[in-house]
């Protein structure tokens, strides 16, 4: 029997995950979670490929960062037009430079990043190459 069935599995899109931030609460001060959710690797290249420019191969990471979060951000929809107008923009890529201290906007990523596998799989390939 071949191994291929191991290799055949769906891409794991969609994980879901709460982050905290102290300073967003609702009415009656209660913490409200901002839930983040896992993309497709299909769909990180196509962000990457939208934020390297052709002609010079730079690539834009403030851009992309803030394209990733709203990818992945579930809860609130930074799409939203509601959030857009209370921020002043139309571009919900605007958004998380708008909505967050530095220090949050890191939170946001380094969870972004942990639910997508980028963290674990960054420190599997340290460990591999320090054995």
């Amino acid at each position: 029997m071949s191994k291929l069935s191991a290799f055949l599995k769906p891409t794991p899109e969609g994980k879901k995950k709460e982050v905290i931030l102290e300073r967003f609460t609702d009415e009656n001060g209660k913490v409200v979670p901002f839930v983040i959710k896992s993309i497709r690797a299909a769909d990180n290249d196509s962000l990457v490929r939208k934020n390297t420019d052709r002609k010079t191969g730079k690539f834009n990471s403030t851009t992309y960062s803030n394209q990733l979060i709203v990818a992945c951000m579930v809860e609130p929809d930074l799409r939203s037009t509601e959030i857009c107008d209370y921020y002043g923009t139309i571009d919900p890529n605007d958004v998380p430079g708008l909505m967050f201290t530095i220090g949050e906007k890191q939170i946001i990523q380094d969870a972004i990043l942990e639910i997508n596998d980028v963290n674990s799989a960054q420190d599997r390939l340290d460990a591999a190459k320090n054995s």
